[in-house]
């Protein structure tokens, strides 16, 4: 009786001990599958949605950070460009959307602006006309502390213009500062026919003396285009002002001839951009005489100033031995190296040469 009583209580026992571990098991479960529970979420309302804190608007007086200022432009905006007649802004000030408003300078230099009037903003910066605009609506008492911002959406007040053989002639915008060799690169450099000599167009701004009401006459400046590629003038690199105008004149091409008995005669341009051009230099682009040629017996035919010819005997022989001076190609010069007596007469006279060649040479 007595085993069979033990042997009850422990069955009871075990059953018991296995239902407090079933229900310690369910129990860690259950708390591993729900989603933790964040610090100060207590504190919160159940369902409601995250609160930010705003920082408070800065005062027109108080200087905004450069951070803000260049995310808040456009990014083809500088901050130091002076506005001008003709500029399109953009104003908008932090959390009031009814002061958003774009607005044209006039040719006086005013914007209207709601509820802030009309301001004169001409020759001043972007930073400056928002802590106009912002000191104005302040002293209203239309806001409290505004923070304002103002952007450029089209520059028009200060174009500039390059006209003549370049690659892209037309108006351009100084948005910083341009230089003259900047707008150079701008318009796509010179062409084939550009002039080494320019002249820029300028409005004086000393007009001292003139009538009351009479603007200054444009000064011309000339621009030597070589010198400032070759860095000896770095003077001609003139900061641009508003109105200026670069005019790159066409040029005549020049041409120098190479006949007689070489391998490729013809017609050879010399360029302005590159550096003077020899006889024995000629004689090389002119693939080099021919094996019957008398290099020494050569002539050049050369017009002075008045158009009157002269022909020189040149022994090209001895230029291209070292033993004599070499001569340097003027625009229209004709050189003339002699072969065969039979090629010597299909050329005629020395002096129907020059108009042979035009007539007849390949320009290479």
């Amino acid at each position: 009786m007595r085993e069979c009583l033990r042997s009850r209580r422990l069955r009871a026992a075990g059953l018991m001990a296995g239902g407090v571990a079933m229900w310690l098991f369910a129990s860690v479960a259950g708390l591993a599958q729900s989603p933790p529970v964040q610090a100060g979420a207590a504190t919160s309302q159940a369902g409601a949605p995250p609160q930010t804190v705003a920082a408070p608007p800065q005062t027109a007086a108080t200087p905004r950070a450069p951070a803000a200022t260049d995310a808040s432009q456009a990014p083809d905006t500088a901050p130091d460009y002076q506005i001008g007649p003709g500029d399109m802004l953009k104003f908008s000030v932090s959390g009031l959307g009814m002061f958003n408003v774009s607005a044209r300078v006039s040719n006086t230099g005013k914007v209207h602006i709601p509820y802030a009037g009309v301001l004169k903003v001409a020759g001043q910066t972007p930073h400056q006309v928002e802590a106009l605009v912002a000191d104005t609506l302040k002293t209203g008492g239309l806001v409290k502390d505004p923070w304002v911002t103002v952007t450029i959406e089209q520059y028009r007040a200060q174009p500039v213009y390059i006209l003549g053989e370049v690659s892209d002639p037309g108006q351009y915008v100084i948005k910083d500062e341009m230089y003259l060799v900047d707008l150079i690169t701008l318009s796509g450099g010179f062409n084939e026919v550009a002039t080494p000599t320019g002249y820029l167009y300028r409005r004086r701004t000393d007009a001292n003396g003139l009538p009351e009401g009479e603007a200054a006459p444009d000064e011309a400046i000339e621009i030597d285009f070589k010198a400032l590629n070759e860095g000896t003038r770095p003077d001609l690199n003139l900061k641009l002002r508003g109105g200026d105008v670069l005019y790159v004149p066409q040029r005549r091409r020049d041409f120098f001839f190479v006949v007689g008995d070489v391998l490729k005669p013809g017609a050879f341009e010399i360029r302005w951009d590159a550096q003077a051009v020899l006889a024995s230099q000629a004689i090389g682009r002119a693939g080099g005489p021919m094996r019957t040629a008398k290099l020494s017996k050569g002539v050049l035919v050369r017009s002075d100033a008045e158009g009157h010819r002269e022909e020189v005997p040149v022994d090209f022989k001895a230029i291209l031995e070292g033993r004599q001076a070499d001569i340097t190609m003027r625009a229209n010069d004709v050189l003339f190296i002699p072969g065969s007596t039979a090629k010597t007469l299909a050329y005629g006279l020395l002096g129907t040469i020059p108009g042979m060649v035009e007539r007849n040479t390949i320009i290479r």
